[in-house]
């Protein structure tokens, strides 16, 4: 039924215990005057009241600000503090250092959340786990600034997944090979949102996001977190609603993506070997040290918006070629992944690279048509 066989079901409660607890939600803002007030909003008409809603301004040049500054006159709950723009690493940081809550929820201000998100975190059977992992709401194609946030969901019963102990390997590995978690859910891994993180646990290992990384950020974090969480629950709840035109592919070019994968397999390699965990996930990190490849070749070399020359793309290839990580990952090649990503580094690994780009022009409008 499950995509994986280690889930341990929990029985169906029917009577409902919550404590008081603090939840901290942090929102970093940057530009966002079109869909603040819609984020802002969804957490104040929360079903749960007792939360600290932190808005850091990372240098906004639009309205934002101001937006903020009127939320907080008119509710208590509301922190605002304004930063030089440093980026969403900065500010989710700056929003942990000074954060109070139990448990800690992110939220981008874009995005808007259910009314039973908070409500939900609070259960009583929840909070000697280290994480509450919940699903995204499935996308609209139709999403607006206007749209009306969605009441609270009255659940009285929710069938929840508890993982513990080597349990908790399974989670790690859908962070390096994103896999779905149950049949009908809609996780995401790589993403902070949608899900509640300890404090505690935050504070004794001084988990925070890297700011030398600007894409790929929450991988990160996520993956720095789980590998020290020892217990997880997941609870298919929709509760997060994520802004589909935000990441638009036909505006996403970054001349510095090839050099920001990079430091991020380094950082995520050096990351399992602090832990101890690399060879336990070795097959995985090659994995996603190959997905990071193709994505740098289509995304960031051969994309149909880079300025660059044929001839300084050939350049960028090369010290690709040269990489000692990438040389090691593509031994695993046919070992895992689609078709189409071993093909792709199948002429990339023997420097066939008009088929590279071909194929890399390809992907990229299949991928801009499946996303739009």
């Amino acid at each position: 039924m499950f995509a994986c066989k280690r889930f341990f079901e929990l029985d169906i409660r029917k009577n409902i215990e919550r404590i008081n607890i603090m939840i901290s939600v942090i929102i970093p803002v940057y530009n966002a005057e079109k869909y603040l007030s819609r984020c802002i909003d969804s957490v104040l008409n929360s079903s749960y009241t007792d939360f600290e809603l932190l808005l850091i301004n990372d240098g906004s040049t639009d309205q934002s600000l101001d937006i903020c500054r009127q939320y907080k006159d008119q509710d208590s709950r509301i922190t605002v503090i304004s930063q030089e723009n440093q980026g969403v690493s900065a500010a989710r940081n700056l929003g942990l250092r000074i954060c109070r809550g139990d448990w800690i929820i992110f939220i981008d201000s874009d995005d808007y959340i259910s009314g039973d998100f908070l409500e939900l975190i609070t259960r009583n059977e929840y909070q000697d786990k280290d994480m509450i992992l919940f699903d995204f709401a499935r996308p609209r194609q139709d999403i607006s600034a206007g749209d009306q946030i969605p009441a609270p969901v009255q659940t009285e019963d929710i069938h929840t997944l508890t993982f513990k102990g080597e349990d908790m390997h399974e989670l790690i590995r859908r962070i390096l090979v994103p896999e779905p978690l149950t049949e009908d859910g809609n996780t995401d891994f790589r993403s902070p949102w949608a899900r509640a993180f300890k404090r505690s646990v935050i504070e004794r290992y001084s988990i925070r996001f890297s700011r030398s990384i600007i894409i790929g950020e929450d991988l990160l974090f996520n993956l720095a977190y789980q590998l020290k969480a020892g217990s997880c629950v997941y609870v298919p709840q929709p509760v997060y609603h994520y802004d589909m035109h935000r990441d638009s592919l036909s505006h996403s070019f970054n001349p510095k993506l090839w050099e920001n994968h990079l430091r991020l397999q380094r950082q995520v390699k050096h990351l399992l070997k602090k832990c101890s965990a690399f060879s336990l996930f070795e097959n995985d990190y090659f994995s996603y040290s190959l997905e990071n490849m193709t994505y740098v070749l289509i995304h960031g070399i051969f994309s149909p918006h880079s300025t660059r020359t044929y001839r300084e793309n050939l350049s960028l290839c090369g010290k690709l070629q040269q990489d000692k990580i990438y040389r090691q990952a593509v031994k695993y090649n046919f070992k895992n992944g689609i078709l189409p990503r071993k093909i792709l580094v199948f002429f990339f690994q023997i420097r066939c690279y008009p088929a590279v780009c071909l194929i890399c022009r390809i992907s990229y409008r299949y991928l801009c048509r499946r996303n739009n």
